[in-house]
């Protein structure tokens, strides 16, 4: 168990250091011979003191602590560029800088529908006609077509920035958690040679892109589209509604490559190289085997840490001894940890680790429970059989779902409640869709037909599996939103279940004699107080501008709500206001207080409480002043009102119709926004071109299944809009100079 305390303490010194560079107690200057100096201190600390073990234990776990904060600190998620890094050269949203980078693709293309991503190793960029000498990872986002494979040397022009934060997903650090510090969208690519990468690579990429392409031609979709993300780990082309039935029944584990991938193959390559080379010698060809497997479907967190536990485990049966369960998850975390600091928060890296400590923890318990309870009315043999069906489908489902529930609700604010019904009844078809999936795979290399007569298999299964997914998703109530409610009681559930664990080892190591009352008793009385004055402290106003766009039946109404917490509610005066008033209300931190301020037609009526209303069209150039900061101004010539606070800029209602865009540009009014709210379908309304070009947006929202004229559609696609979901709430959040995008249900308030 010493390795668990080792990883624990190295983990504990990587948040740490995270915690002190977040308050800006170390970062980009701080040295790192101080780490060094006194992780040195505590070994010599530790090999002096080594006939105390108490001691000497404390002081390596002191140690490594140390060990782990220097790691974050030299590899942060902050980058710490130099002039020879491309970061160095990186932009912003606000101030575009055009460059010229020329790198090789150093990973495989993630195709979309109308784009395609590429990790670019660079090695030149060119600003303001100089060119520099750089080193790092840029990601370029061009068109889908031409396409361009790894190694492929290319010049990418366009604008360099740093990754933005959009929203709850933070896109910068998803990427720097990747070793990715640097973005290009709607690149103009051009390819300079080929064949310029590492011959190893090539020919790993080049096997997947010939069984992602024959999985392709050998099943109909979506049974491909999972094929490929279950087989290969490529998952963008999983269409949507398919992708959102897994979301909702809690069953995205199943195509993805994950924990029984990589059993299943340890198992197969165990059982297939043992016939042939014996038991001790298959070893290490089966683990090469894992090793390419892991690096051929994307080597991201969730696989990596499942194939070093699958290679543990073949060690442990070359050696002869036990493989240790928790020694081995611990072993893959810090080896994970030791090559990038940043997996602590990738989400798969969570979700897969937690599961597996669900399993390790809760399926001798569960199983008993359950052994018990059908020993009431089974024979032993019949019980027997019973279980077996149970501990496959059932049993590792709940056992997992412990530990995982927390991390899902926090991060997805969703829960599924129709989980364990969906996953009793695929689990048993994962086996073969694995199976028969990796025959399809092999038999492709020597001779297609053979293939696609093994493809039926898979496509059988998986069938079955969507079928499955899709019948039990359309329950009423199969996936709840929790909002953040759910997301403090997801950690207060952690935190218990963090504290039950210690707890235990501590009372079974004999290192603590207090009763379970007694401690329970300290614990209420201290967590109790903090957990008040969090809750007082949560519901203060944070300080920034918060809009949200709230639609309806063939109209919208916004409800924004000002850094000091001041409400008010603007609507078009189309459709059913009542409804909409309805939907804005759940927004309001207060809801039965209502809003501050009212503006549109009937607007006293809808908002009785309300103290100012404003139920007709003021002159041009009139002012309401929301908060210290915050104004609506009225523009001139049309209906509308201009959003201001700081930089933030927004003309709202987002529902226009093209006369009253044709009136403001006529009168030559400033139009500049910092974002542009498309309106949604059956409005009547479409942003011209002529309008789009003068408004100038940074960010432009155009809710998804919404068409406008195809000249405006052209337009809108090629400035990159994001398309939003049409029936979700869209959050935009300001502080005056940054911008974080939410879609969200009505029933969340942020």
């Amino acid at each position: 168990m010493t390795l668990v305390y080792l990883t624990l303490a190295w983990i504990a010194g990587i948040l740490l250091a995270y915690s002190f560079w977040s308050r800006n107690f170390i970062g980009c200057t701080t040295p790192g011979w101080p780490f060094g100096a006194l992780a040195g201190c505590a070994v010599l600390t530790a090999i002096l003191l080594r006939r105390r073990p108490a001691v000497r234990l404390a002081a390596i776990l002191l140690a490594f602590s140390i060990l782990g904060a220097w790691r974050y600190a030299a590899h942060p998620y902050a980058a710490c560029p130099s002039p020879a890094d491309l970061a160095f050269y990186n932009g912003d949203e606000k101030h575009a800088v055009w460059a010229t980078v020329e790198g090789v693709v150093a990973g495989y293309p993630d195709v979309r529908d109308v784009q395609t991503l590429y990790r670019l190793r660079a090695d030149t960029v060119t600003v303001a006609g100089t060119t520099h000498p750089v080193s790092g990872d840029l990601l370029v986002q061009a068109g889908r077509f031409p396409g361009y494979a790894y190694g492929d040397r290319l010049r990418a022009r366009g604008q360099l920035q740093t990754p933005p934060v959009l929203d709850d997903f933070d896109y910068r650090r998803y990427l720097a958690q990747r070793g990715i510090h640097s973005l290009m969208r709607r690149a103009a690519v051009e390819r300079l040679a080929e064949d310029q990468g590492s011959p190893f690579w090539a020919l790993l990429y080049g096997l997947k892109a010939r069984g992602a392409a024959l999985l392709d031609r050998a099943l109909p979709e979506p049974a491909a589209a999972l094929a490929n993300g279950m087989l290969l780990g490529i998952e963008s082309g999983i269409p949507e509604d398919v992708s959102e039935a897994f979301k909702a029944t809690g069953t995205t584990h199943v195509i993805v490559i994950s924990g029984s991938n990589i059993a299943l193959l340890s198992g197969v390559l165990m059982a297939g190289l043992s016939g042939v080379l014996g038991k001790r010698r298959a070893a290490f060809p089966a683990i090469v085997g894992i090793i390419l497997y892991v690096l051929l479907v994307g080597a991201d967190a969730a696989a990596l840490r499942a194939g070093l536990m699958g290679d543990l485990f073949i060690l442990a049966i070359y050696f002869g001894r036990r493989s240790t369960a928790y020694v081995s998850l611990c072993a893959s975390a810090l080896f994970m940890t030791v090559l990038n600091p940043l997996t602590l928060w990738d989400i798969g890296f969570q979700l897969s680790f937690m599961a597996t400590l669900g399993l390790i923890l809760f399926t001798p318990t569960i199983e008993g429970q359950f052994e018990r309870l059908l020993a009431r009315g089974l024979t032993r043999e019949r019980m027997r059989r019973v279980m077996g069906i149970l501990n496959d489908a059932l049993i590792v489902t709940l056992a997992a779902q412990v530990t995982t529930l927390p991390v899902i609700v926090y991060y997805f604010g969703r829960i599924s409640l129709i989980s364990l019904v969906t996953n009793f009844f695929i689990l048993p078809a994962q086996p073969p869709i694995m199976t028969g999936g990796m025959a399809t795979l092999v038999a492709g290399l020597a001779w297609e037909p053979l293939a696609r007569a093994l493809a039926l298999i898979p496509w059988l299964f998986l069938t079955y599996t969507t079928t499955v997914v899709r019948l039990t998703a359309a329950v009423p109530l199969a996936s709840v939103e929790t909002g953040e409610l759910g997301r403090i009681a997801a950690l207060v559930y952690l935190a218990v279940l963090v504290g039950a664990m210690l707890w235990r080892e501590l009372r079974r190591r004999g290192w603590v004699t207090m009763t379970t009352g007694r401690a329970l008793g300290w614990a209420v009385a201290v967590v109790l107080p903090l957990w008040l004055m969090s809750s007082v402290l949560a519901a203060r106003p944070d300080g920034k501008l918060h809009v949200f766009f709230v639609p309806g039946a063939g109209s919208e109404a916004a409800l924004i709500v000002t850094p000091n917490g001041r409400d008010a509610w603007l609507w078009d005066g189309r459709g059913d206001g009542g409804t909409l008033t309805a939907s804005s209300r759940s927004l309001l931190a207060r809801p039965s207080r209502g809003v501050d301020v009212a503006i549109g037609p009937s607007a006293a009526e809808l908002w009785p409480g309300a103290q100012e209303v404003i139920a007709e069209q003021l002159p041009a150039g009139a002012m309401v002043r929301l908060d210290d900061a915050v104004t609506l101004t009225r523009p001139p010539a049309a209906d509308g009102w201009m959003l201001s606070y700081g930089r933030f800029r927004t003309l709202l209602p987002a529902t226009l119709k093209p006369e009253a865009q044709a009136e403001l540009l006529a009168a030559g009014a400033d139009l500049r926004s910092t974002v542009f709210k498309a309106p949604g379908p059956d409005t009547g309304a479409w942003p011209t071109a002529a309008f789009l070009a003068a408004s100038a947006p940074q960010r432009i929202l155009w809710p998804e299944g919404t068409t406008y004229p195809p000249e405006v559609d052209a337009r809108l696609t090629a400035s990159g809009a994001d398309r939003t979901p049409v029936e979700a709430v869209i959050e935009i959040v300001s502080d005056g100079e940054r911008i974080w995008l939410h879609a969200r249900s009505g029933e969340d308030r942020r």
